[in-house]
């Protein structure tokens, strides 16, 4: 049964007037001090109460919004050509400080163990980055925390990239991949989860769809996240979206959809999956922001949802951007914990400890903050937080 759930993820302002003092985005070589007096952080905090979000998500975005983010893929089309046309080399970042490593002698595919493997779960994780770049740092990190999450080993195919390659040869390597865990491993399919983000959600979208049409044993549960469902890019509610979405351009993302589809139409299923047969897929959880433009097509997918009695969970989170799993703040966290209770089936806890802790949690504080001269000097006294968002880790999100 389709369960909608609107997830308006919010921190209190008590609750914000609590956290470090200054946080500090590196925006390329210059870094942007934000909310360094606590003053300054009690109008953050404010801001943050009244756009039902936490006052990190806030900073955040307001510090990504001056990244030189480019608008047009057709500038640098030659680049990702050229780009595309090499092969995949894992880089040293992923290999030494998040733990990959080729997965048996596929070069193209790598596998991540989590810190404590409590589960049978197999992530089959399909990255975005609208079909033209590989997965960037902020990806890598996320990979860690998603596996180590649900405690389950996670592989990582990376798959052929436009605009060098197209649709049918990113079918063709991961549905390899996909046949060969199931067929050489011998891994149960219903233990294998597949999950993506952006682009990879898509992917994972149609993939599940091709997989019924062959009568290839589907997956037991699928992740979406900030998916792209629709590479037409034609909702008009995207152009409403767009000028809270710092990230994404829909004319950039309308033509590398293009240049990724190649000779195939773009409203086809294997390309926009939204436009195909959802019946008889396993259940997916997805996750999406309102302040990104991919999110209105996720709201059209909510409505079929609820038309065909799907089972899919989908959870809207308040004023966040996309892709804000893999950012440093706490609706990034909330997020995994609701991917967590859908995988492993668990409802909010009611034991008398957690109730006892939801008891005693402090009331909120009235609209109005105001940072007074104790709060100012304590502020003063917190060790800074200090988050690293570098340029081209995020351009094409």
């Amino acid at each position: 049964m389709n369960k909608v759930i609107k997830a308006f993820v919010s921190k209190t302002a008590f609750k914000a007037l609590h956290m470090k003092k200054s946080t500090k985005i590196a925006l390329g070589i210059t870094a942007a001090a934000t909310a360094a007096a606590a003053g300054a952080f009690a109008i953050k905090a404010q801001q943050a109460k009244k756009q039902e979000r936490s006052v990190k998500s806030l900073v955040v975005e307001d510090a990504i919004k001056r990244l030189p983010i480019r608008s047009s893929a057709q500038e640098s089309y030659e680049e990702a050509l050229e780009q595309s046309s090499r092969p995949y080399v894992l880089p040293e970042f992923a290999r030494n400080n998040i733990g990959f490593a080729e997965y048996d002698d596929f070069t193209d595919t790598f596998v991540l163990q989590p810190k404590e493997k409590y589960s049978d779960f197999v992530i089959f994780y399909i990255h975005g980055h609208n079909f033209w770049s590989d997965p960037s740092k902020v990806h890598f990190k996320f990979y860690r925390k998603l596996a180590d999450t649900l405690g389950a080993e996670l592989l990582l195919p990376v798959y052929p990239k436009a605009p060098s390659y197209h649709v049918a040869d990113v079918h063709e390597m991961l549905l390899n991949r996909y046949q060969y865990l199931i067929n050489e491993k011998e891994i149960d399919p219903a233990n294998i989860i597949f999950a993506g983000d952006a682009a990879g959600g898509g992917l994972v979208l149609s993939l599940l769809q091709r997989l019924k049409y062959q009568v290839i044993p589907m997956p037991g549960r699928a992740i979406l996240i900030s998916p792209w469902l629709d590479i037409t890019n034609s909702n008009p509610d995207m152009q409403t979206v767009q000028g809270t979405d710092p990230l994404l351009n829909v004319d950039k993302l309308a033509f590398q959809g293009k240049e990724y589809a190649g000779e195939v139409d773009l409203e086809s299923p294997v390309v926009s999956p939204i436009y195909g047969d959802l019946k008889g897929l396993p259940p997916m959880t997805v996750i999406t922001g309102t302040h990104d433009i991919l999110s209105v097509d996720t709201l059209n997918l909510e409505k079929i949802a609820d038309a065909q009695d799907l089972d899919i969970n989908i959870y809207v989170f308040a004023n966040q951007l996309h892709f804000f799993v893999g950012l440093p703040i706490p609706e990034a966290k909330e997020a995994l914990e609701i991917i967590a209770e859908d995988v492993f089936g668990i409802d909010e806890c009611e034991c008398e400890e957690c109730v006892t802790d939801e008891a005693e949690e402090p009331a909120e504080e009235p609209e109005e903050v105001i940072a007074d001269d104790a709060e100012v000097k304590d502020a003063e006294a917190i060790e800074e937080d200090t988050i690293v968002i570098e340029a081209n880790d995020i351009d094409d999100f």
